[in-house]
């Protein structure tokens, strides 16, 4: 459940491409796509788009690359770091145009929170923790409408910001105009709170 997935991991990503021939990152271009499409239903049914995005980056970028830049990055190495950051900038472009969850249906693959919290909970070793994993998803998905009314207006954005926007805790921080360890505070205390009412709630 605790994946490692974004341009920062991208160098442990398989990649294949042949200069010259952008058709030849096919199934790469796929794994990429369907990486960052994951989780998201609304995402998923942009696959195409995120396709052409792929190609066109291979289009843009490979007449840039200099073989004797000092990095000595190979071309595939070159070409799969500009397609896995165009592909997540847009993925997070994506985000802020879709709706917090809170109105929603909660499809239990498809809610980056859901997901989110199961993998950060399986990360802990603190046992009270581990009740998101021992519970049923579904069920909690029904719930979470409900359990997000325990959290205060600053909790829900900071979740908001991180889990849907995808933002990082310094971006975070300077957005609210709080520091980077009030973010991480905030965003224990809400996860805290969801656990807690979900196991005090009744369903």
């Amino acid at each position: 459940m605790n994946e490692h997935r974004g341009p920062h991991h991208s160098g442990k990503c398989p990649f294949h491409i042949v200069p010259g021939h952008p058709l030849s990152a096919e199934a790469s271009v796929d794994r990429c796509v369907a990486c960052v499409t994951r989780y998201n239903t609304q995402l998923e049914s942009l696959y195409e788009d995120f396709r052409q995005i792929a190609f066109l980056t291979i289009l843009e970028e490979e007449p840039k690359y200099d073989s004797k830049h000092p990095s000595r990055a190979s071309f595939t190495t070159f070409m799969k770091s500009r397609i896995c950051s165009r592909l997540w900038s847009e993925r997070r472009n994506q985000l802020k145009s879709l709706p917090f969850p809170h109105h929603e249906e909660y499809p239990s693959q498809g809610n980056l929170l859901i997901h989110h919290l199961i993998a950060e909970t399986c990360a802990c070793e603190r046992e009270e923790d581990a009740i998101v994993r021992e519970m049923e998803v579904e069920e909690f998905c029904q719930a979470l409408p409900k359990l997000l009314t325990h959290l205060s207006e600053k909790e829900c954005e900071v979740l908001r910001l991180k889990y849907f926007e995808e933002s990082k805790g310094v971006e975070i921080a300077k957005q609210l105009s709080i520091s980077e360890g009030r973010v991480s505070q905030l965003l224990k205390t809400a996860l805290t709170k969801l656990q807690k009412a979900y196991l005090l709630a009744q369903f």
